[in-house]
């Protein structure tokens, strides 16, 4: 019995986790503004304020949750700003759905809740082998358990009356979206239909070279007319010290000694399971106590792997070092399967870690050069404590991704967030700390001429080279369309740029070999019937004439049994689109204050 309420105490956890990691609405309890003020309010929407302290609770109710779904046991500087952004996002979220059910008079009643718990299961119910019958969900068994106190039905409940009004909400807003038959047929044969072609073109890259001359004419009329190619958002530039933690001879030399002490604790009879269980890093050890199983030649690092294979059964060797540390590594059988020699292994793992005094060291050194830098100046600062200044190029605000330092969430919300000059505190990366300041702010507008020069010439070289090929196969269109054999025609090519080829059977919605995905060819392709020749095509790589070869007939049988689950997709499709673009319009509209960056957020 108590095992049973374990396991369903575990599925609740991760039932909640799952629910409010998937939706747009969540309870956030009662409303604190009141009790709010300026210094403590991390944002407002609408009105709505959110305080440090909320924002404290939630994120740890995010953090808990986000732990019992992933099952992670560590956390990046980067993971933890990526949970604190959700905090913010629920908080925008939750405040204007409120106020749109609010308006729209959506509510939920208890005859609603109960026929959603009878008749709809939450996934997670649908996948667990308590409610399976030879791996399928079985109705009957849930049913059964509805009645059962180990299962806590009433914070079940409360996770339906959240997701109830989202769904109402959902459903008002796109109620309007409709999918045609024709949308319908179309999408099924994309897929499904497929045709054959033969076809003779012209790759204009072949004609491309440097010595196609480019004038300064032609370039200053190419950015004039096409100026909004050039147009770009705001970018911005970091100046950063980094602070490295490095490992030493002494960090080893203390892993070494671990496993001085567990070969000691094996020798005087302790199992060798349990102490992975305790000592090893592989972040499978959970659940496989360090046991690895069979494997043959090639499927391990090579260091791993010798020493696998040279050691006895039963015997322990190492520790081995390998890309992924250091590795006590004891045989448990060896056998040949289809030939092959295979070994059993258990292992444990262990990594090299620098010393928490020395970790704690460069983090004091880079707090005090924040605040110094805050006050002297960055470069100057880093100037008087013997510091390297790197810089980063100029990036846009998308993504996450810094050049020069990788991805990091954090660092790039505070680059565009802080004023010139502005000095951060610090962040922790990989392997350290890092203090940066926003070298650079290069605003939105176009790209000077001078900047896009190279990119310039190189489009008009590739529209002239598309000039060149089009005059090319254009030599050969009469023989063409006489009907004479393709193959022939492009062996009579003195230049020998024409190519001849025959396609694989293909979908509209694929990529041909030789071709790449061209909407032009594959459209035209589609359009043809068997024997005839089309004009000539223009795609991305060249031009190109193509003769219908085949095409599948139309499978009555196989879109009725196709249709219903397209018509679903395609459904989800739109509601998905139109329910996000409503939402970002309501985003846009709300007045939304933003101070998180004044908490370090």
């Amino acid at each position: 019995m108590m095992t049973k309420m374990r396991e369903f105490s575990k599925i609740f956890i991760i039932l909640v986790a799952a629910s409010f990691i998937a939706l747009m609405v969540f309870e956030w309890g009662a409303d604190y503004s009141a009790q709010s003020n300026r210094r403590d309010v991390v944002g407002e929407v609408n009105g709505k304020k959110l305080s440090y302290s909320e924002f404290n609770e939630l994120f740890q109710q995010i953090y808990r949750e986000d732990k019992a779904r992933t099952g992670k046991e560590s956390y990046t500087d980067d993971d933890l700003q990526k949970l604190r952004d959700q905090v913010w996002e629920r908080f925008v979220q939750q405040t204007l759905f409120e106020e749109e059910m609010k308006r729209l008079g959506i509510a939920v009643s208890d005859s609603e809740v109960v026929y959603q718990i009878l008749n709809y299961p939450l996934e997670d119910f649908k996948r667990h082998p308590s409610f399976q019958t030879n791996g399928v969900f079985d109705m009957n068994k849930y049913r059964a358990a509805l009645g059962n106190p180990n299962i806590p039905w009433m914070q079940i409940e409360q996770i339906y009356r959240q997701q109830i009004p989202y769904v109402k909400l959902q459903n008002i807003i796109t109620n309007s979206v409709r999918v045609s038959d024709e949308e319908v047929l179309d999408a099924f044969e994309k897929n499904n239909i497929k045709v054959k072609v033969e076809y003779l073109g012209v790759n204009s890259f072949q004609f491309i070279s440097d010595s196609l001359q480019v004038t300064d004419q032609e370039i200053e009329k190419y950015y004039n007319e096409h100026k909004k190619d050039f147009e770009q958002k705001e970018r911005r530039a970091l100046s950063y010290v980094k602070f490295e933690i490095k490992t030493t001879k002494e960090d080893t030399q203390a892993v070494m000694q671990e496993f001085e002490s567990i070969k000691k604790r094996l020798a005087a009879g302790e199992n060798f399971n349990n102490l992975a269980l305790e000592y090893s890093e592989d972040p499978s050890v959970k659940n496989n106590k360090g046991e690895l199983g069979y494997f043959a030649r090639g499927d391990m690092v090579k260091p791993f792997e010798e020493a696998a294979f040279n050691a006895k059964v039963g015997e322990i060797v190492g520790p081995i070092q390998t890309s992924y540390g250091f590795h006590l590594i004891k045989v448990e059988d060896k056998k040949v399967e289809d030939g092959k020699q295979k070994v059993k292994v258990s292992h444990i793992l262990m990594k090299v870690h620098p010393a928490p005094s020395r970790i704690e060291s460069v983090e004091h050194n880079a707090r005090l050069f924040a605040e110094d830098a805050k006050t002297n100046g960055f470069v100057e600062q880093a100037k008087t404590m013997g510091y390297q200044v790197k810089t980063t190029p100029l990036f846009p605000k998308e993504g996450d991704f810094i050049p020069g330092i990788g991805n990091h969430a954090a660092i790039k919300a505070f680059a565009f967030s802080a004023e010139l000059n502005e000095v951060s505190n610090i962040f922790n990366v990989n392997d350290g700390y890092v203090v940066v300041t926003v070298s650079q702010i290069e605003p939105k507008g176009y790209r000077p001429l001078e900047s896009v020069k190279q990119v310039i010439i190189n489009r008009i070289r590739t529209e002239k080279a598309k000039a060149m090929a089009k005059a090319h196969i254009e030599k050969f269109s009469d023989r063409v369309k006489a009907g004479e054999d393709f193959a022939s025609i492009a062996e009579s090519d003195p230049e020998k740029k024409l190519r001849h080829d025959i396609t694989p059977l293909f979908s509209r919605a694929s990529t041909v070999p030789g071709i790449g995905f061209s909407v032009e060819f594959n459209a035209t392709a589609f359009a043809l019937e068997p024997g005839e020749i089309s004009d000539l095509v223009e795609t991305a790589r060249g031009y190109y004439y193509l003769k219908s070869l085949e095409k599948t007939p139309f499978d009555s049988t196989a879109f009725a049994a196709q249709k219903d689950a397209i018509r679903t997709r395609l459904l989800n499709e739109k509601r998905n689109q139109i329910f996000t673009s409503w939402y970002e319009q309501l985003k846009e509209k709300a007045d939304i204050e933003d101070n998180r960056r004044m908490f370090n957020l």
